[in-house]
């Protein structure tokens, strides 16, 4: 009974890849015969060309099938070819699977500002700045822009995009302080280009304000059964309101310390009785922070 070693495509086409950079396909290769076969080697020609995943010696029995990445990293521009030669036990055989790729020049990505500083900001308040990519040399694809800060946010790009070289695109940074403390992070733009990770610095220097609180206090629900209260908080006369509050107050005091000065906020409160149903708001309370 006949054994054969078959590949699905005789030639596998692994597309331009920018050079310095690497991609992959998958291969498939199967046993075709009606007795098992076993593989005994695996060799690409040409530096360009890798295997992932193949441990020979492998051993497949009648119609089983294997699969294993091919790598194709370019290390010059142009078209790049090559093969594979798989020989296995099988009588007289020896599977040769044709190469092809291209290798892109790889550009150079750059942010043009050497640190984005956003300067003195007062907890509370919001800024932002606008940086700019630029791709030199050759093209460059931007896949990915992350920041390593949840005060700052990054906008202004559709990912992916390709930046022609020479040209450059505008991103915006966007600082949004939690708290009253210097804040810094990284922001990174994963690219194509020959310096595929590209970082920057942001700074941000929050000024220290003195603490506002507010100390709020109302009568006793003269409802029964009530096990506590809610405090609600807006930015706008007549709601919307946010609770502020973790958990359900047993007291008729509650002291506000998320407030920033020259901000005005309204206040109102509800009572909450046994069966967890909640009253309607109380009469609203203004106040300005000096």
């Amino acid at each position: 009974m006949r054994t054969q070693l078959t590949c699905v495509a005789s030639k596998l086409l692994l597309g331009e890849v920018a050079v310095g950079q690497a991609s992959d396909k998958l291969m498939t290769i199967t046993n075709s015969g009606g007795t098992r076969l076993t593989v005994l080697s695996a060799v690409s020609t040409g530096t360009e060309f890798g295997m992932n995943g193949l441990d020979l010696p492998l051993t497949l029995a009648a119609g089983e099938s294997f699969t294993f990445r091919v790598t194709f990293a370019p290390q010059r521009s142009g078209p790049v070819d090559g093969s594979i030669s798989i020989v296995s036990d099988a009588p007289k055989q020896t599977l040769t699977i044709q190469l092809a790729g291209t290798g892109r020049a790889a550009g150079q990505l750059q942010v043009t500002l050497p640190a984005i500083d956003f300067g003195d900001a007062s907890a509370g308040s919001t800024g932002t700045q606008t940086g700019q990519l630029t791709a030199s040399g050759a093209d460059v694809t931007v896949s990915s822009a992350t920041i390593s800060s949840e005060n700052f946010q990054v906008g202004g790009l559709s990912l992916p995009f390709t930046i022609p070289a020479g040209h450059s695109v505008p991103f915006t940074v966007t600082f949004v302080p939690r708290d009253s403390s210097t804040s810094s992070a990284i922001i990174s733009f994963g690219s194509d280009a020959k310096n595929s990770s590209t970082e920057e610095a942001v700074a941000v220097r929050v000024l220290r304000q003195a603490q506002h609180k507010v100390q709020l206090s109302w009568k006793t629900s003269t409802s029964k059964h009530i096990l506590g209260y809610n405090i609600y908080r807006g930015n706008r006369s007549g709601g919307p309101y946010q609770k502020i509050n973790g958990a359900l107050d047993p007291n008729t005091r509650f002291t506000d310390l998320g407030v920033v000065a020259g901000h005005k906020y309204y206040y109102v409160a509800t009572a909450v009785n046994w069966k967890k149903r909640e009253s309607v708001h109380s009469k609203q309370l203004q106040v300005v922070i000096p």
